[in-house]
């Protein structure tokens, strides 16, 4: 990709303050993109302007629950009183969820991962989709996981979640094959995150490569000469599906 073909797009990351998200916003703001930068309090995201200013970008920070639909409608809002368009959209806020059998697995944790997870996508995408149309190369990319079909047991909520996230963005991607808005989905495989730790505990995390590893791939994803609609890829394979089969 050409250098700085980010410039003065407007991309909305979620869950901007740490982690793949973290990476995400500086690696677009280096290529000249103005993001918006989600997290659950502004004191998360402290920083991030004169950050992303400093790698040639620039950045708006808002706090949003994801969880909460209104916190979501608040966040549209901003963003269509100031840009009036929306360039692109990284999902990638999420949680894993309380790892445990399906028998024994209080609903309200299923419940928790479903609402962060899946449902917060769904209103992203219901609310912002007038905003990406808006867009001469509206993109929208989020993360899903190996678990949406591996599905180790004891991993229902973050399995279930994202086996969702990915039939959702599916859905989304045929609806908008005749505009000029393209979904994709990105499957970051062993990063070192706190969801990774969180999940993986008793890996050594200086085995696998750090967020920034993923940069590329994302400022790829959401430039406006990524013409694939409806794929999944799998960075650590390198390659793109269209679907996933049960192993």
């Amino acid at each position: 990709m050409v250098a700085g073909q980010q410039k003065d797009r407007v991309i909305l990351v979620t869950g901007a303050s740490r982690g793949i998200g973290r990476a995400a916003l500086r690696a677009l703001a280096e290529e000249g993109a103005h993001v918006v930068a989600t997290a659950r309090s502004l004191e998360a995201l402290a920083g991030i302007e004169a950050e992303a200013k400093a790698l040639g970008g620039a950045a708006t920070p808002v706090a949003c629950e994801m969880s909460e639909a209104s916190d979501i409608d608040r966040l549209a809002t901003v963003i269509a009183a100031r840009f009036d368009r929306l360039d692109g959209l990284f999902g990638n806020a999420g949680i894993l969820g309380k790892k445990q059998a399906v028998g024994d697995l209080p609903p309200q944790e299923f419940e928790a991962a479903l609402a962060i997870n899946l449902t917060a996508n769904f209103r992203l995408l219901h609310r912002l989709d007038p905003l990406l149309r808006k867009s001469p190369a509206g993109r929208a990319l989020f993360v899903t996981s190996g678990v949406a079909w591996k599905r180790h047991a004891g991993w229902a909520p973050y399995s279930v979640s994202k086996a969702g996230l990915e039939a959702l963005v599916g859905v989304y991607a045929h609806e908008i094959q005749d505009t000029s808005v393209r979904a994709n989905l990105i499957s970051p495989g062993p990063i070192r995150t706190e969801l990774r730790v969180e999940a993986w505990p008793e890996e050594d995390p200086e085995s696998v490569p750090l967020p920034e590893a993923l940069g590329p791939a994302i400022v790829t994803m959401l430039s406006s000469d990524f013409a694939q609609n409806g794929v999944i890829f799998d960075f650590k394979s390198g390659r793109y599906t269209r679907c996933r089969a049960p192993a």
